[in-house]
């Protein structure tokens, strides 16, 4: 394995930030394999974690994510986490996102960053997208609407 990274602690700490109810404060990402379909790509999911410098560490940590770790090369594995080392949740914004996205492109791709809030009520193309597929609608979702709207992300990619 990679740098010392454990496959059971990565599939752990995976399957908790997919599994980790999303509030309006939280933060997340939505990333897929940007491996060819018949290799299993196209599949995605969401992460949440409770703050910012939770996101970047846990990138900082596992560059890859879980389902590409195993088909990548170690090279690969060790320049995305240089990258990813050199980046703190102070500035860590869109910019990076894209210039991560151009180093694992071919692996896996962030497709969202950002707040939980973002998506209930944000004017990104991705957040409407989400909003008017969830409720035929690009409006911003009502309180009502967040708990199942939160259930339905959990699903969303897979």
């Amino acid at each position: 394995m990679y740098a010392g990274v454990k496959l059971e602690m990565l599939e752990t700490e995976f399957e908790q930030s997919f599994e980790r109810e999303p509030y309006s404060y939280s933060w997340g990402f939505f990333a897929y394999d940007d491996t060819p379909g018949a290799s299993g790509g196209g599949a995605g999911n969401f992460s949440w974690f409770d703050k910012k410098e939770e996101l970047v560490r846990f990138l900082q940590k596992f560059p890859l994510l879980a389902h590409s770790l195993g088909t990548t090369d170690a090279e690969l594995f060790e320049k995305a986490q240089r990258y990813l080392s050199t980046l703190n949740a102070d500035s860590f914004n869109q910019n990076n996102i894209d210039e991560f996205n151009q180093i694992i492109s071919g692996v896996e791709q962030i497709q969202w960053f950002g707040q939980f809030a973002d998506l209930l009520s944000g004017e990104s193309e991705f957040a409407q997208g989400l909003r008017k597929f969830f409720s035929s609608s690009t409006q911003p979702l009502q309180k009502i609407q967040i708990p199942e709207f939160a259930e339905f992300l959990r699903n969303w990619g897979r």
